[in-house]
């Protein structure tokens, strides 16, 4: 396990290395480039600059990884304990500089509703899931505004991104490995990841487990037509979030009593793929970011309670995002 680890980060902060170099050396011209490109989709269709938009991102993007690298190897001389304190505090620079990128480069402001909600920890923090950059969400206006240590439930597939993987790995969280044929032992790692919360700590777990598309969501609705029962009959009524996968969500419950917050966010979906972004909807909006609590005394302790408790809430999450009418993806949809 040792060798796989040592072997997947020579070749990711190698890759990422030289993609820096790359990008830095030949950003004058890409720049060049992607501002003439702008210029003529503007005076063609009036669509706001995105390639030279994407270049800088993409620069910024590159250029924060590769200082978390640096400064994740430079804080293992700090001792085991120092260590640890050292990389929550990067880890929340790493979240600030890419959540301020991102805000200044494409111009976007972010409203939040409920910010309140967030105190006391600790907490199970139920996310939305529908763009490349809501994972930030949580460290921004829970873990730096409150002070509070988050750990993560992440797909294995973001080990490929060298500063997650290393911080990720020295802090407790679970990259958890959707293919795995031990379901068991993944949900055995989830109960121990919420087992020990601190009064300053809270974990959070996307429980859709991917991102939102209305393909998606039109896909899964489709399979519930015709069926019976509380639970089709809420993932037929969804039109802004995908059905809850529960295993992850009850696993993280039925490990400590902590409360929950519900994290929703309308307006990033003009941030799921870069084929989203190139249609400039994005540029200048405004993106809504909604939190709730819910006591713990207020979830049901059976399976089948708590599966149908997840998915209510999720009807909630779904009409908190139906009901803000932003700049940017298609229109709410009314039921």
């Amino acid at each position: 396990m040792m060798d796989k680890t040592l072997t997947r980060r020579l070749l990711t902060v190698t890759v990422l290395v030289l993609a820096f170099a790359l990008l830095s050396l030949l950003l004058p011209v890409l720049l060049l480039v992607a501002l003439g490109v702008d210029l003529y989709r503007y005076a063609k269709d009036r669509t706001p600059a995105m390639a030279a938009r994407i270049v800088a991102f993409g620069w910024a993007y590159l250029f924060g990884e590769a200082l978390a690298v640096l400064a994740l190897a430079a804080v293992l001389l700090f001792g085991k304990a120092r260590s640890l304190s050292a990389t929550y505090r990067l880890q929340n620079v790493w979240a600030a500089w890419n959540y301020n990128a991102f805000r200044s480069i494409f111009n976007v402001r972010f409203e939040v509703e409920g910010e309140d909600a967030a105190v006391p920890a600790p907490l199970v923090i139920l996310a939305r899931h529908a763009s490349l950059i809501d994972s930030l969400l949580p460290i921004m206006f829970v873990g730096r505004a409150h002070r509070m240590r988050l750990r993560y439930v992440l797909k294995q597939e973001l080990l490929a991104d060298p500063a997650l993987d290393i911080a990720g790995n020295r802090l407790p969280n679970h990259f958890i490995d959707r293919r795995s044929k031990d379901f068991d032992l993944e949900l055995a790692s989830l109960r121990e990841l919420a087992s020990d919360l601190g009064a300053d700590e809270g974990v959070v777990i996307f429980p859709e487990g991917t991102r939102y598309s209305e393909r998606k969501r039109a896909k899964i609705a489709a399979r519930h037509e015709g069926r019976a029962g509380v639970i089709s009959a809420l993932s037929r009524s969804y039109r802004r979030v995908l059905p809850p996968k529960p295993s992850g969500t009850l696993a993280l419950l039925a490990a400590t009593k902590a409360d929950v917050l519900v994290l929703a966010h309308r307006g990033l979906e003009g941030f799921a793929r870069v084929a989203d972004i190139w249609k400039g909807g994005l540029v200048g909006s405004r993106i809504s970011v909604g939190m709730w609590r819910v006591p713990r005394s207020a979830v049901p302790s059976g399976r089948a309670e708590q599966t149908e408790w997840l998915y209510k809430t999720w009807a909630d999450v779904d009409t908190w995002i139906t009901s803000r009418e932003l700049t940017i993806g298609e229109p709410a949809v009314s039921r």
